[in-house]
C-alpha cells in the first residue's frame, strides 16, 4: 500500500490486529529511531506501548550476530507466533527484520514500513530476506512474504541526497530491464536535476508507483527467482562484488553507487554478448556516469572481485552468470561471461 493516507490505513489495520496479536515490536536502526519513529508514533497511538529494538545503521550489521541478538531480545520480551514485528527502516532493516521474523518460532508475522527510496521501491518488495555471511551479500536468507508493506512517501524527506541518489540506481535498473518508455521518461532529466525536485511533486509518486508495479509484476510470476525474477539482478553481479570488497576493506560504498558501477560494466558486457546497440550502451553510460561518477576501483583487486562473483546465487556449474540487456527495456537472464570478458568490462570502466 502506498500514498499519503498510509498512516491512516495502518492505524485501521492495527486496531483490527490488536484483537489477534499478543504483542507489537518495532525494529529500527539508529537513524530511523531518531527521524522516523517519532512521526510513526505520533500518527499511530496504538504503537506507543510497542517494544522498540534499535540496531546500528549500515550494511555492516546485517549479519547472523545481529540476528541472534534480535532472536534473544524477542525471546526475553515473550514474543510468540502471535506477535507482530514492524520493520521501520531501509533495506538493511527490512532484509534483516524479515529474516529474523521468518525464523523466530519458525515464523512470526511481520510488516515492512520502508523509509529509504531503495527500501520503498526494491528491498521491501518481493519477500526476499537475508543477512550477509562475512562480507558476501545475502548469502543466508529466506523467501518470506510480509503481511503488508506500507510505503509512506513523506519518509523520503528524512534522507540525505546521497541516499536518494543511491535509490535512483535501482529505479534506473528497473526501467532498463523492463520498460523503455519509463527509461526515456527518467533519463530525460540528468540525475542532478532530479535530486532537486521537491518530494511534493508528482514526479516522485510516479517513480514509486512505476518501479513498484514493475517489480511486483515480475515477482508475482516468479516468486522464488527460478526464472524471470533474475532480470532484477542487472548490475548486481559486479555491483555486489564491488560492495562486498568495500565492506571487507571497511570502506563501505552506497549500494546504489556499487550498482551504478555494475550497470556500467554489465552494459559493456551486454554490447559484447547480447547485442545491445552501442548507441544505446553509450546513452546508458552517459546518464549513469554523469549522475554517479566513478568509484576508485583498482585493477589489482580484480582477482578478489572475480572470486566474490563466484559466490553469486545465479551461478551454475562454476560459471559466472549475468543478467544483461539486448536492448533498453529488455533484459536477458543466465548469460555466461568468461573471465577475459569480465576483465575487459572492468578495463572499460577504468578508462571512463
Amino acid at each position: 500500500m502506498i500514498g499519503d493516507g498510509i498512516m491512516e490505513q495502518f492505524q485501521k489495520d492495527l486496531k483490527r490486529l490488536r484483537k489477534l496479536k499478543s504483542k507489537f515490536f518495532i525494529l529500527t536502526d539508529a537513524n530511523t529511531q531518531r527521524f522516523c519513529l517519532p512521526p510513526l508514533l505520533n500518527h499511530i497511538p496504538e504503537l506507543v506501548d510497542a517494544t522498540v529494538f534499535s540496531i546500528d545503521s549500515g550494511e555492516g550489521v546485517k549479519n547472523l550476530r545481529t540476528a541472534e541478538y534480535l532472536w534473544k531480545e524477542l525471546g526475553s520480551h515473550q514474543a510468540d507466533r502471535r506477535s507482530l514485528l514492524i520493520n521501520l527502516g531501509g533495506g538493511v532493516v527490512t532484509d534483516l527484520g524479515g529474516f529474523v521474523a521468518s525464523s523466530y518460532h519458525r515464523g512470526m508475522e511481520t510488516v515492512h514500513f520502508p523509509t529509504s527510496l531503495i527500501g520503498q521501491i526494491d528491498a521491501s518488495i518481493g519477500g526476499k530476506t537475508g543477512v550477509n555471511m562475512d562480507v558476501l551479500k545475502n548469502q543466508v536468507g529466506t523467501f518470506y512474504t510480509p503481511r503488508a508493506v506500507y510505503v509512506w512517501p513523506e519518509f523520503l524527506n528524512t534522507l540525505p541526497a546521497e541516499q536518494i541518489r543511491s535509490g535512483l540506481a535501482e529505479v534506473a535498473k528497473t526501467a532498463l530491464i523492463r520498460d523503455e518508455k519509463f527509461w526515456r521518461w527518467l533519463s530525460r532529466k540528468p540525475l542532478s536535476r532530479i535530486l532537486g525536485i521537491p518530494f511534493t511533486e508528482s514526479f516522485w509518486k510516479d517513480i514509486l508507483l512505476k518501479t513498484i508495479q514493475i517489480k511486483l509484476e515480475i515477482v508475482r510470476h516468479d516468486p522464488f527467482e527460478r526464472n524471470q525474477r533474475k532480470l532484477l539482478n542487472f548490475g548486481h553481479t559486479i555491483g555486489h562484488a564491488i560492495e562486498s570488497l568495500a565492506l571487507r576493506r571497511e570502506t563501505p560504498v552506497l549500494h546504489g553507487d556499487a550498482i551504478a558501477a555494475g550497470m556500467l560494466c554489465e552494459g559493456f558486457l551486454s554490447a559484447q554478448k547480447t547485442g545491445l546497440d552501442p548507441r544505446q550502451m553509450a546513452e546508458i553510460t552517459q546518464w549513469i556516469f554523469q549522475g554517479f561518477g566513478k568509484l576508485p576501483l583498482l585493477q589489482e583487486d580484480e582477482a578478489v572481485r572475480m572470486d566474490m562473483m563466484q559466490h553469486d546465487k545465479k551461478n551454475r556449474q562454476q560459471e559466472i552468470r549475468f543478467t544483461l540487456l539486448s536492448q533498453i527495456g529488455k533484459g536477458k537472464i543466465n548469460q555466461v561471461c568468461t573471465p577475459d570478458q569480465i576483465r575487459d568490462a572492468f578495463a572499460t570502466y577504468y578508462n571512463l
